[in-house]
């Protein structure tokens, strides 16, 4: 993580900082633990239906016990999904391409602007609808979705910084 502060000016709360930092499993962690919503009874919900049709189907049809088993055990399958979504989500994020690369982020009075070997993108403050603060970071929620800023990366002033801009 390289951390440059390039200026400045507090009493006008202008800054400009730009930060690179690598997209690691860590990072990955760090980035699901803050923004994934709790496990709910409604995530088990396609789970328990398709353990419900697979029982149901070894009952009704007998000479299909094929298409019943296969049935459970898609019951199985999306159980696993739910109770092991963080790893499953840290390894999908490792198997990309992004994965391991290096990122650059541009923070200043215009918006954040976001360069990698694969994204070059802009998100302007007037996009920002909301900046969720978390334990280890900062949630900005936008019309095109959500991004996570990690605070290791971002230090307390520059935190401090995305919190006032989005109270403007």
């Amino acid at each position: 993580m390289k951390n440059e502060l390039i200026s400045i000016r507090t009493g006008s709360k202008t800054i400009e900082q730009s930060i690179t930092f690598t997209l690691d499993k860590p990072h990955y962690q760090e980035c699901f633990e803050q923004s994934a919503l709790p496990v709910q009874f409604k995530d088990y919900f396609k789970s328990i239906l398709f353990a419900v049709i697979g029982i149901s189907l070894f009952f009704v049809e007998a000479e299909h016990y094929f298409f019943a088993f296969f049935i459970f055990c898609l019951a199985i399958v999306e159980l696993l999904s739910v109770k092991y979504r963080k790893n499953w989500w840290v390894w999908r994020q490792l198997m990309s391409k992004a994965a391991n690369g290096s990122v650059e982020l541009l923070i200043n009075d215009s918006g954040i602007k976001t360069t990698s070997r694969y994204i070059n993108a802009f998100l302007p403050w007037e996009e920002v609808l909301k900046v969720k603060q978390t334990e280890k970071g900062l949630l900005l929620k936008h019309k095109g979705g959500t991004n996570y800023l990690s605070k290791e990366y971002l230090g307390d002033q520059l935190s401090d910084f995305i919190l006032t801009k989005n109270a403007d």
